[in-house]
This record gives structure tokens, C-alpha cells and sequence, in this order.
């Protein structure tokens, strides 16, 4: 039996253990503000089409996972989520605290193009290669 004093040296292992659990931690803690920041609610007040699927009006979670697709999710039920491959990353160009949606109108149809979460670069989801006007939702300078 040891006495009340005796303390039993501490393995490699378990110091090992206790680094690995305290990153763990710590990476932890700076994972949950970066995956806030790749998730956006928005409300759309007017029917589209995302990664090729037509969507009615509503409302909307869109997440990244990672840099390579774009996931937008109805938040009412209605719906199933739809995933979008993204071609490429856009170049910030301002400041915007708000999600910023932008959509190519061809043959009457709004298509969702780019997306915008705050302060962070942009996601191109929809190259659209003939003349088409812009309806901009949310962002600094909004038009429909």
C-alpha cells in the first residue's frame, strides 16, 4: 500500500493523453466560431432554381463544407436539402454583416449564382455564359 504522499509517476502515455485531450479542447473551441460563420439563414421571396432544382419561396440555412459545396437547406420542412459544386471562390469587395445572394435571370428564371456569407470571400455555384440580368438579395447594395 502506498503512503497518503507518495504520488506514482506520471507515464509518457498518459502525458500524452492529457496534450492530446487539451488541444483537442482548444481546437474545439476555435472550430465552433469558423463553422458559425459558414452558415447563413435567409428568407427568399420569390420562386428559383439552386444546383438545378426549381425551389419555392421561403426560407433558407445554407452551409459550406469546406471550400468545395455549398448545401442549402429548407428551414420550414418543406423540401429536400439541395447540394451545390462549387466552381470557384470570389474575391471579398466589401464589408457586408449580412448574407448576400445573387441570382442570373435567363428565360424568366432566377438561378441562383453567388453566395456571400459575411465577411468572408464569395462562392460561385452557376456560371451562366449568355447575357442575363442580376437580382441581388441581402449585402450592402440589394436589387431586384
Amino acid at each position: 500500500m502506498l503512503h497518503p504522499t507518495h504520488r506514482q509517476p506520471v507515464s509518457s502515455a498518459t502525458r500524452v493523453g492529457l496534450v492530446l485531450g487539451a488541444l483537442t479542447v482548444a481546437l474545439v473551441a476555435v472550430a465552433i466560431p469558423a463553422q458559425a460563420q459558414n452558415r447563413a439563414k435567409v428568407s427568399i421571396d420569390f420562386a428559383f432554381v439552386a444546383g438545378g432544382v426549381a425551389m419555392d419561396p421561403g426560407d433558407f440555412e445554407l452551409e459550406t463544407t469546406g471550400t468545395q459545396m455549398l448545401i442549402m437547406r429548407p428551414t420550414a420542412g418543406k423540401g429536400k436539402p439541395v447540394m451545390m459544386r462549387v466552381i470557384t471562390r470570389l474575391g471579398r469587395h466589401d464589408n457586408d454583416q449580412d448574407p448576400e445572394l445573387v441570382f442570373d435571370k435567363v428565360d424568366g428564371k432566377f438561378c441562383l449564382s453567388e453566395f456571400w456569407f459575411p465577411n468572408l470571400d464569395g462562392f460561385l455555384v452557376l456560371n451562366t455564359p449568355v447575357d442575363h440580368e442580376h437580382r441581388v438579395l441581402g449585402g450592402s447594395h440589394p436589387h431586384k
